[in-house]
């Protein structure tokens, strides 16, 4: 991977690792639908902003490129992130880390089944060493785990959200291949998104009540500016250059990041579970990200 996708990656995976903390800030103010509105309307708001003074990228397409840009906003921009924020109200933060990690699975059968993308041995063995990694990583939390309704519950939303995760970077793979620059299809994608949360919301009953407290405002502008334009320019980016699936890997990193910045703020004491979660995290992902060769490819089944 060329020195330019190395710095996408570790821009939105460090920038994700942050978000985990900062969102708790959002949520504790007012409802999960509300948050995201919030949240992808004023993403949105940057992005035409970006688009109209400084890219001065056209913003006029056909009504075929927008049924592309809205499916990418229903699924990418707010049913994955409702239901994620919905999921942290049954299962601690780890557990929902966990659930997101199957979104490498989802984009590499995505891409293989829509787009015939082959599969790389070094993804799928790459992603499984991530995988373990993590359940070290949130060993405490897995350990304590009850297979109680709710708790089965917050899983199944986690995976779901995931899910449509992954099914919102499969159209936003197809803008790619149509030629629409990521900031473009990223702000109709999130103006789409807010659009969505909000009739959701007014059909949910949720208030959408605008809090002023400044850890809300705060959060909001971090989540909104970094952890939306920023991170999904990235991500997007990685999405059209080195495919779904692997640029899905910053679903692993992220989460160890995240345990760092904990240890950090919230005095997390590392044990030598997390100190093998995130080994075997950084090694997968020095293994999904390398170069794929011809005979790399997995076997197709019989």
């Amino acid at each position: 991977m060329n020195s330019r996708n190395i710095l996408l990656f570790s821009i939105c995976s460090l920038i994700w690792g942050t978000t985990w903390f900062v969102i708790k800030f959002q949520i504790d103010s007012t409802g999960p639908i509300a948050s995201v509105f919030f949240r992808f309307l004023l993403a949105a708001i940057m992005m035409f902003v970006i688009n109209v003074f400084f890219i001065k990228k056209t913003l006029k397409y056909p009504l075929a490129n927008h049924k592309f840009f809205m499916l990418q906003g229903l699924f990418n921009f707010c049913l994955n992130y409702i239901l994620t924020y919905v999921s942290e109200q049954y299962i601690n933060s780890g557990l929902v880390a966990l659930t997101f990690t199957v979104l490498i699975y989802f984009n590499m059968l995505g891409m293989k089944l829509i787009y015939k993308k082959e599969i790389y041995k070094n993804v799928i063995y790459g992603a499984i060493m991530g995988f373990f990694g993590i359940i070290f990583l949130f060993w405490r939390e897995i350990s304590n785990f009850s297979a109680d309704k709710v708790t089965i519950f917050g899983i199944v939303i986690g995976i779901v959200a995931t899910l449509f995760a992954s099914i919102g970077n499969m159209f936003a793979y197809k803008n790619h291949q149509l030629k629409v620059p990521v900031m473009t299809f990223n702000a109709w994608g999130m103006l789409y998104g807010a659009a969505f949360s909000l009739i959701i919301g007014l059909i949910h009953g949720e208030s959408f009540y605008f809090p002023t407290t400044p850890s809300f405002l705060f959060s909001l502008t971090y989540l909104s500016l970094f952890g939306t334009v920023v991170a999904f320019w990235a991500y997007q980016t990685l999405v059209g250059t080195i495919g779904a699936d692997r640029a899905a890997y910053t679903s692993i990193i992220s989460p160890v990041i995240a345990m760092i910045i904990s240890s950090v703020f919230e005095n997390i004491v590392f044990t030598p579970q997390l100190f093998v979660g995130i080994l075997l995290c950084f090694f997968g992902n020095l293994l999904a990200l390398k170069k794929p060769q011809k005979s790399d490819v997995a076997p197709r089944p019989a």
